[in-house]
């Protein structure tokens, strides 16, 4: 069997919620060791339940973001406690923390702590709004972060209030963010020798996924407007409702148009000014999917799928969790983890030459001892 990438490589693992484990997670699919370190109790993601799975423990968000780490219990602020969690950080690779600034500081866990001990560690911290003077004192979630950082103003129906993202998107995107830097630190460290302090935000990932609304805002001052289900820079791009249900499609490009024109029967719209260019056609939307809207409620969204894709126009049907799950292309493409033990979903990464550790069959076992066992070394 092919080595995986990060095979040999230990990470302590000193977060909690969401984008720390997240990142622990994607370093565990490459083959890192992962030893997560819980306080006593459990960290707060055990208890992060949606009311669909309140008798279900620990949590499934918990037991996803986790799977494929070692998990141990310690009291940070225990003397013993804290020597051996140090002791596991001096041999470490990669340390991962997810406090507020200072927090590690002040319990001598911080890089400056570690580095005397382990001069090549990558130390790798998430916090919400970073560690410099506005920032340092301030705790951050997700929901906040959407807030603070323009997301939330350019998401939601023209004319409404500002609407999140249904689900801690900015988290999840941290931990991939982060995990990219850690590669890089531990790329240069195998080149130099030297190890690395790795930074990042919630909010520094929220202001970057927004690259090109921003831009735009910077060349024009502009706020970019809410357009609902409706991409924002040109049409048709739009949702519709067929008899049965929703689908998207994208079918600005010149080919795209003229061919969803000649799908629908209404060939005299490509000579109709205002609908001659993207352009136009964007600044027309609402008249242009009134009128497509009416042909669209007219027959299924099997139905429209099947026509739209045999002429090359790009669409899909909105679908909810269930259909994704039982989805043929999730399949697949093996995106799921469904045992007793675990269900999950597994990383989205593939590499030609390695059988990525796509299924996970167990957790780990969930001990709540004091350095016992395979640990204490």
């Amino acid at each position: 069997m092919t080595t995986p990438p990060l095979d040999g490589i230990r990470v302590v693992e000193l977060a909690q919620m969401v984008a720390g484990p997240g990142t622990g997670l994607l370093l565990a699919d490459y083959g890192a060791e992962v030893i997560k370190i819980e306080p006593p109790g459990g960290e707060g993601a055990r208890q992060l339940k949606s009311p669909t799975v309140l008798d279900i423990d620990p949590s499934p968000v918990f037991s996803a973001y986790n799977r494929n780490k070692s998990l141990v219990t310690a009291d940070l602020r225990d003397e013993t406690d804290r020597a051996e969690v140090l002791r596991l950080c001096k041999d470490a690779d990669v340390v991962l923390t997810s406090s507020r600034p200072g927090v590690m500081e002040r319990l001598g866990l911080g890089y400056r702590d570690l580095k005397t001990i382990n001069p090549m560690v990558v130390y790798a911290a998430v916090t919400g709004f970073g560690d410099g003077p506005l920032g340092q004192s301030r705790g951050g979630v997700d929901l906040l972060v959407q807030a603070e950082s323009g997301l939330m103003s350019t998401t939601g129906e023209l004319g409404g209030q500002p609407l999140k993202v249904g689900f801690t998107v900015v988290d999840a995107a941290t931990a991939h963010a982060l995990t990219h830097g850690i590669l890089a630190a531990l790329l240069r460290r195998a080149r130099t020798g030297v190890g690395e302090y790795v930074a990042i935000s919630l909010y520094d990932v929220a202001v970057q996924l927004q690259t090109g609304p921003i831009a735009e805002f910077l060349h024009s001052s502009e706020q970019t407007p809410r357009l609902g289900n409706s991409a924002p820079f040109s049409a048709p791009a739009d949702l519709f409702r067929c008899s049965d249900m929703d689908i998207v499609l994208s079918a600005y490009l010149p080919h795209h148009w003229l061919a969803l024109l000649e799908c629908l029967g209404l060939p005299e719209l490509a000579g109709d000014e205002r609908f001659a260019t993207g352009s136009a056609r964007s600044r027309n939307r609402q008249e242009l999917s009134g009128l497509l809207a009416e042909v669209f409620a007219t027959r299924t969204a099997s139905q429209w799928l099947t026509e739209l894709s045999g002429r090359g126009i790009l669409a899909a049907p909105v679908q909810d969790h269930a259909a994704v799950v039982a989805s043929p292309l999730t399949e697949e493409r093996q995106l799921l983890v469904d045992t007793d033990d675990l269900k999950a979903v597994t990383t989205p990464v593939t590499m030609s030459e390695l059988p990525t550790p796509r299924h996970a069959e167990t957790l780990g076992s969930v001990r709540d001892v004091r350095w016992e066992g395979e640990h204490n070394e």
